[in-house]
C-alpha cells in the first residue's frame, strides 16, 4: 500500500489543479486519471472567461501559446423561428470600461475571453503538477474510497490498488466515485444535472477567422440553446437538457440545430467537417450541496460548481482546487484531517469571487428552465424579439414596404400582443433578478422616473410624494 499526504481522484483541470497546488504547499500528491493520458476522456473543448487573466495570469501567458488557442472577444445569438427562419442576430457589445475592466502585464484584457480544446488544456494543467511535484498515474479508475472509523482514509483503483493519504480530493466530475463512496452526497438528482451532446468540426483556419473572428455563438429559438465554441481551426456543437425533462434522442438534440439553414451555410463557409460526436453530463444546479467530510473534498463538477448561469466550470474547478489543496495542508500540519477542520475549505469558497456565483443561482436556473430550455415558450420568445428588434434602430429606417409610421405602428401593435403571453415569465424569472441591481442604482432610477414624470405633469403635483412611491417600488429611501 501505497502513502501519500493528499491523493487526488481526477486529472481534469480541478484534479490537477489541486494536485499542483498541493506539491507547490510541499506535500506529497498523486492524482489519478481514468483515462491513457488526461484530456483524452474529456469534451471537446471549453471557453475560459477574461477573468482567468486576473486570476490565474501566469497560466494564461502559456494557454495562449497552446495549437488550439483562439482569442474570444464576443457573442453572437443566431435566433431562429419555428420554421428555421433566421429572425435576427444579436451580439454582446464593448465598451470601454469592460475593456479596461482587467489589465494584465500593461494590456487590456477585460474581452479577451479563450476558447481552447481540452485535449490542450488538460495534459498542460497536469504537466504543471507533475512539474510542481505531484505524481500522476493514468488509466487509472477510482472505484472505491479507505475508510477508518467513519474517515475516508484513502482510494481504491480498478487494479485493487489501495492509495492510502492523509486527505482525499474528489475531482472525478459529475457521477462522482469519491462524493458517493464517502457519504458526502448521493448522486445528482435529476433536476440538478444536465445530459450535453455535442459534434466536434474541423474547419478552415483563415475562412473560420474570415468568416466569424473573434466569436462565439449562441443557437437560440424553440429548441434548448445551443452554443458553437470555435478554435484555432475547428469548432464545436453543443446543447442539452436537464434530466428531469429530458424527452428525446440525444444525437436528435444535435440534429436539431444542424438542420438549421443558417447553419448549414455557416458550415459551408468554413469547410467543416464532422469529426467527433461526445455526449457528457453537466451539472447545473442553484447552489452546491456539502462538499466535504471527515478526511475528504470535492472540487470542480463532482462539488456542483458550474456557473448557474452560463455553464462554465473550468475556472471554478481550478479555483475549488487550489482552496481545497490549501486547506489540505492546513490540516495536515495540524495532524487533524477531520470534518470540522475541513469546513474551512466550504467557507472559503463561499467568499467573493466564487461564491457570489450562487447568490442568484436559483433565478439563473429558473431563467433558464422556463426560457431557452422551454421550446413551447421559446415560440413566443421569439416572436418578441423580433419585434423588439425591429422597433428598435434601424428597423424603421430600412423597411420600406410602405410609409415608415404605419409600418412602426404595425409592428408595435404586434409587440403589445405578444408582450401579455409573457408576463407570467417576466413576474416569475426577470422581476426576481431585479433584487440585485444595487441600492445606488435603484435609487438613481427613481430619481431619473421622478423628475421625468413631474415633468410631464407639467408641476401638478409636487416631486416629492412621485419619488417615495418609486421609492418604495424599487426598494430604496
Amino acid at each position: 500500500m501505497s502513502r501519500y499526504d493528499v491523493a487526488i481522484a481526477g486529472g481534469g483541470p480541478g484534479g490537477a489543479y489541486a494536485a499542483k497546488t498541493a506539491a507547490e504547499l510541499g506535500l506529497k500528491t498523486v492524482f489519478l486519471e481514468r483515462a491513457r493520458k488526461a484530456g483524452e476522456k474529456n469534451s471537446s473543448g471549453c471557453g475560459l472567461g477574461q477573468r482567468w487573466w486576473k486570476d490565474f495570469p501566469d497560466e494564461m501567458e502559456e494557454i495562449v501559446k497552446l495549437p488550439s488557442y483562439r482569442e474570444t472577444k464576443h457573442c453572437v445569438f443566431k435566433i431562429t423561428d419555428e420554421e428555421d427562419n433566421l429572425v435576427t442576430t444579436l451580439s454582446t457589445g464593448f465598451t470601454r470600461k469592460d475593456h479596461e475592466r482587467i489589465v494584465h502585464k500593461g494590456i487590456f484584457r477585460g474581452m479577451s475571453g479563450t476558447a481552447v480544446y481540452r485535449s490542450c488544456l488538460d495534459p498542460f494543467l497536469a504537466d504543471l503538477a507533475c512539474k510542481a511535484g505531484a505524481e500522476l498515474r493514468t488509466s487509472t479508475c477510482v472505484t472505491d474510497v479507505m475508510k477508518k472509523n467513519g474517515r475516508v482514509t484513502g482510494l481504491v483503483t480498478d487494479k485493487g490498488q489501495k492509495i492510502e493519504a492523509d486527505i482525499v480530493i474528489g475531482a472525478d466530475g459529475a457521477h462522482s466515485t469519491v462524493a458517493v463512496k464517502s457519504g458526502i452526497r448521493k448522486r445528482f438528482q435529476k433536476n440538478e444535472i444536465t445530459l450535453v451532446p455535442q459534434v466536434d468540426f474541423s474547419c478552415n483556419e483563415s475562412r473560420l477567422e474570415d468568416v466569424i473572428g473573434g466569436a462565439n455563438l449562441v443557437w437560440f429559438g424553440p429548441y434548448c440553446g445551443a452554443y458553437q465554441v470555435n478554435f484555432r481551426d475547428g469548432f464545436h456543437l453543443g446543447l442539452g437538457q436537464w434530466l428531469d425533462i429530458w424527452d428525446t434522442k440525444p444525437v436528435d438534440f444535435v440534429k436539431r440545430i444542424m438542420q438549421i439553414p443558417a447553419f448549414q451555410a455557416m458550415c459551408r463557409s468554413v469547410d467543416a467537417e464532422m469529426r467527433e460526436f461526445q455526449i457528457h453530463l453537466l451539472p447545473w444546479m442553484p447552489h452546491p450541496p456539502k462538499t466535504y467530510a471527515d478526511g475528504v473534498m470535492l472540487v470542480g463538477d463532482a462539488g456542483g460548481f458550474p456557473c448557474p448561469l452560463e455553464g462554465e466550470g473550468i475556472w471554478h474547478a481550478c479555483l475549488t482546487g487550489k482552496i481545497a489543496a490549501q486547506v489540505a495542508a492546513k490540516a495536515i500540519s495540524t495532524g487533524d484531517p477531520s470534518e470540522e477542520t475541513l469546513k474551512e475549505y466550504e467557507q472559503r469558497w463561499k467568499e467573493p469571487p466564487l461564491g457570489k456565483e450562487y447568490e442568484y443561482g436559483r433565478e439563473y436556473v429558473n431563467f433558464w428552465r422556463n426560457s431557452a430550455f422551454n421550446p413551447e415558450l421559446m415560440k413566443k420568445i421569439v416572436l418578441f424579439i423580433g419585434e423588439l428588434q425591429y422597433l428598435n434602430f434601424p428597423g424603421p429606417v430600412f423597411d420600406w414596404s410602405d410609409d415608415h409610421m404605419t409600418i412602426f405602428n404595425e409592428h408595435l401593435e404586434h409587440f403589445l400582443d405578444v408582450l401579455p403571453d409573457l408576463s407570467g415569465f417576466a413576474k416569475e424569472n426577470l422581476v426576481p433578478l431585479g433584487k440585485g441591481i444595487s441600492m445606488e442604482n435603484r435609487a438613481r432610477i427613481a430619481d431619473m422616473l421622478a423628475g421625468s414624470i413631474q415633468t410631464k405633469l407639467r408641476g401638478f403635483v409636487p416631486r416629492w410624494p412621485i419619488r417615495a412611491l418609486l421609492g418604495k417600488v424599487l426598494g430604496v429611501k
